[in-house]
């Protein structure tokens, strides 16, 4: 087939056999766009209507989004007859765990290292790689997990949270909830806590684990039970809270420092 190329966009009519067209939908490929281009490798393929312009019969988001950067498109013409539908269902969108492997077979030793753990610990891809980064969700790491740019950076600390989470889980359903981790984490936070007193403690205390709405209230239950049976009482809420607020606080580069009284 000739390949062509051009910035005349209005040759081209959308197919009334496409889906709607919702560039908002196609972020990372407008982010693919701007970083290569329009690859020739993946042209347009239009057919004729008998007039003058081109049917967009697979490529509409392309098209529109190539105009909207102002870069030339490539384009063809339909060799044979296809239904757009079915040559399209056939198309799988990427899921986290297949840019994890991606990225792992090509020798990156951090996404490695994310699926380990997430195999290891049973825990989902999204809350395994951003516990790795020492962060609490995975929308604070996306952006560098999909580029093949991401880190682990506290492997301590997201063991110490999956070695409470895993077995607190399998104890008591309630447990199986985002606040329950947050308060696992802000913990896993405190200097001088120990998660292995914690699990031997949620092993006697399973009647204590209820479910809550906030992660304050389950750093309750986690005190409660973390000092079950002992005489020497440890404020790990309040211990966590404050290790979470020091951990998150952000400098202030314009502040006037302190004048010694």
């Amino acid at each position: 087939m000739k390949l062509c190329k051009t910035t005349n966009y209005t040759q081209f009519q959308r197919s009334a056999e496409n889906r709607a067209l919702i560039p908002s939908k196609h972020k990372r490929l407008v982010e693919s766009m701007k970083r290569y281009g329009f690859l020739e490798e993946f042209p347009i393929v239009c057919q004729r209507n008998g007039g003058s312009k081109l049917i967009v019969k697979d490529g509409q988001h392309r098209l529109s989004i190539a105009e909207t950067l102002g870069i030339p498109v490539y384009w063809c013409m339909e060799s044979s007859e296809w239904d757009v539908a079915i040559v399209n269902s056939t198309s799988k969108i990427w899921v986290p765990r297949d840019y994890a492997e991606r990225y792992a077979r090509q020798g990156n030793v951090n996404y490695q290292q994310g699926l380990e753990f997430m195999d290891l610990h049973k825990i989902p891809i999204g809350l395994s790689f951003a516990l790795l980064a020492g962060t609490t969700t995975f929308s604070n790491v996306t952006t560098a997990f999909l580029d093949g740019t991401y880190k682990v950076k506290d492997r301590g600390w997201a063991d110490a949270v999956a070695a409470i989470y895993v077995p607190a889980v399998a104890l008591s359903r309630h447990c199986r909830n985002a606040r329950f981790i947050e308060a696992c984490m802000a913990a896993c936070r405190v200097q001088g806590f120990d998660p292995a007193r914690l699990i031997h403690s949620l092993n006697r205390c399973r009647d204590k684990l209820a479910a809550y709405s906030t992660r304050e209230a389950y750093l309750d239950m986690l005190e409660t039970i973390y000092n079950f049976g002992r005489k020497q009482l440890f404020p790990l809420k309040n211990e966590a809270i404050m290790a979470m607020r020091a951990r998150n606080a952000v400098p202030n580069k314009h502040a006037k420092p302190h004048k010694a009284a």
